[in-house]
């Protein structure tokens, strides 16, 4: 239902804000225009630092997360203001209210010069696109403000396809990860594997046998018939069917040409969108799962639990599988005792592992209004986070006060800040330096700049297991719309995600069987299927096209 909402607000919005210049057509908007603008571009150096060779001045609208101190008297940004030459005057507007605000700026046509931490979909920047209010940013790419996004997308030509609007247009500087964050991972009880002397299992048969020997073998050692072979939490309001299974997703076949590009879909073997919802060959998983549950082997608690009530499990010995996470921190004081699990084969043929999120994630994260007085400068600004000097002002803080740099060329938060002597976390020890705390800003994350758990030594190791078998990234793909497709996909998607969602859930546990399966796929197709299919087969014609 949020999704439909955000939609239908994207395309009331299209009403309801003058139009400035068009930009929906390649050969219109594609210039910046601004008054003096050669002038103020004469004053921008391309590269190196300052940036602007006399002061520039800017107004900049901000999602402040709660940690982060007042971004106008941040001392990260103030250390950058002083490298660049480029002064901000921020709004910064708490993040539980921003999207709101956003939206009445926009609404009103009361803009901001650029927005960061802009929190907007694919569907608000074709909306906002197509009214002229923020302008395409491919020209001053290629124009040579933005060195080094152009040296990104010149080394990936995915990063540049991934961003790139139907339209043609590139809109928004993205968040990239090339960090071991952005694959996730399941774990398994390699202490109870030890204990019964079982071999790691690599196909789905051996892992119900695995599953078995976990509920029947007492593996925990109290006695009692209280072992939990597969466990895990809810997330939020997250459609449950599609998270609980996505990770055996690769075990079947599934999303090795594409990635999942929305729930229950990706593209196979010959080009063509398909919705594996109403595959036969995803029958046979759900009645893998089927039987697991029905046997006991999957925790009756799965669907509704939370995380805490997941962890006191793990923490009393008792849960034997769960994927969840690109790192076991979260599992509490006996995550030492699980492993990643090899991808487990459930067909003959090639599997993947589709637990992978394409390099670049938050399209939205910063974009120039059609407002903005000097374009070619706010573009050099935002650009420096795309480079590893400015992922590190952005994550780690300043060079000599909060990290070094070692021999190895890897990045170390000092002691301070890393293990806080007041007690502090990371985040807060550093929320006067750094900007990264909640995401959604424009940066290039590596595994050298990453402090993240994910990648922790025994992390990377355990990446290593399921690093083989990953989707290859020119294959992830990231499907954009037209202003059309937007409004049409909200009369589609809802109703026929949580139709899918529902059953596959009820067809697991058992409160629908097997023999309706038929029916549930003619239903689906009644709800016009072949329609929402076919908006999504045109984004990824385009995307190979691009």
């Amino acid at each position: 239902m949020k999704r439909k909402l955000v939609l239908l607000t994207a395309a009331m919005l299209i009403t309801s804000i003058p139009v400035l210049s068009a930009c929906s057509d390649k050969d219109k908007g594609a210039e910046p225009v601004t008054t003096g603008a050669a002038n103020k571009e004469a004053n921008i150096n391309k590269t190196g630092m300052p940036i602007a060779k006399e002061p520039v001045q800017l107004k900049g609208l901000v999602s402040k997360y709660e940690l982060v101190k007042d971004w106008n008297e941040h001392k990260g940004l103030k250390n950058y203001e002083a490298k660049s030459n480029v002064i901000i005057k921020w709004d910064t507007v708490p993040q539980n209210a921003f999207d709101e605000r956003r939206n009445l700026m926009f609404a009103s046509n009361d803009l901001p010069d650029f927005v960061m931490r802009a929190n907007l979909s694919p569907q608000l920047i074709t909306s906002y696109a197509a009214a002229g209010q923020i302008i395409p940013l491919d020209p001053l790419i290629e124009a040579g403000y933005a060195p080094n996004l152009a040296a990104l997308m010149k080394e990936n030509d995915g990063i540049r396809k991934s961003i790139t609007s139907a339209d043609g247009h590139i809109y928004s500087l993205p968040n990239i990860s090339e960090a071991d964050g952005r694959i996730s991972s399941s774990w398994i009880n390699k202490k109870w594997l030890d204990k019964l002397g079982l071999q790691m299992p690599t196909t789905t048969d051996e892992f119900y046998k695995v599953l078995k020997a976990f509920k029947e073998q007492d593996p925990n050692g109290n006695g009692k018939a209280d072992e939990v072979p597969i466990s895990g939490y809810k997330e939020g309001n997250k459609n449950y069917g599609d998270q609980f299974i996505k990770s055996f997703y690769g075990s079947w076949g599934f999303g090795a040409n594409s990635g999942i590009i929305a729930p229950f879909m990706d593209v196979d073997n010959g080009g063509k969108v398909r919705y594996i919802a109403t595959d036969n060959t995803f029958k046979d998983m759900i009645t893998f799962f089927n039987k697991l549950w029905q046997e006991g082997l999957i925790d009756k608690e799965i669907l509704s639990q939370d995380m805490k009530q997941e962890i006191a499990k793990v923490d009393d010995e008792r849960v034997g599988y769960v994927a969840k996470g690109n790192n076991n921190l979260w599992m509490g004081k006996n995550r030492n005792n699980y492993v990643q699990n090899p991808l487990l084969k459930g067909i003959d043929g090639k599997v993947y592992w589709t637990g992978i999120s394409p390099k670049v994630r938050d399209l939205g994260s910063f974009v120039i209004t059609s407002k903005n007085p000097n374009p070619a400068a706010t573009l050099r600004w935002g650009d420096y986070f795309l480079s590893e000097e400015g992922t590190a002002l952005a994550r780690l803080g300043i060079e000599g006060v909060t990290y070094t740099i070692g021999s190895d060329g890897f990045y170390k938060l000092k002691d301070e800040f890393a293990k806080n002597p007041n007690g502090l976390t990371v985040d807060e020890a550093l929320s006067e330096y750094t900007i990264f705390q909640g995401g959604g800003i424009p940066q290039r994350v590596t595994q050298k700049v990453d402090q993240s758990a994910a990648v922790l030594p025994e992390m990377i190791a355990n990446k290593d297991v399921i690093r083989p078998n990953l989707v290859p990234d020119a294959k992830l793909m990231i499907p954009t719309f037209t202003e059309k497709e937007n409004i049409e996909l909200s009369s589609y998607a809802t109703d026929i995600e949580a139709y899918a969602d529902e059953n596959i859930v009820k067809f697991i546990t058992g409160a629908k069987p097997l023999s309706e399966w038929d029916k549930y796929v003619s239903t689906l197709n009644k709800m016009q299927l072949d329609k929402y299919l076919a908006i999504y087969q045109a984004a990824y014609n385009r995307w190979n096209q691009k």
